[in-house]
């Protein structure tokens, strides 16, 4: 059996699509995660990938898993 890898290059775009449907500012989001605003300004233009604590934080201000706001990453290599 092979081991798939995500697509990485998906994050900035899968943070931005949890952000526009979440309605959430920059300033909002980085008071509801603990997340610094430049640091969701450069997970948004891919500059940062983040880490799992990044990913976590995100998650729960997003209301939703970790598995299914990362799916995404993996759905191209199912």
């Amino acid at each position: 059996m092979l081991h798939q890898e995500p697509d990485l290059t998906r994050l900035g775009a899968i943070f931005n699509d949890h952000r526009a449907t979440s309605g959430l500012t920059y300033d909002e989001l980085a008071e509801k995660s603990g997340l610094s605003r430049q640091t969701l300004l450069n997970l948004a233009a891919g500059r940062f990938n983040g880490d799992l604590r990044t990913w976590m934080l995100l998650a729960k201000a997003f209301d939703t898993s970790l598995d299914a706001m990362l799916d995404p990453a993996w759905s191209d290599h199912k």
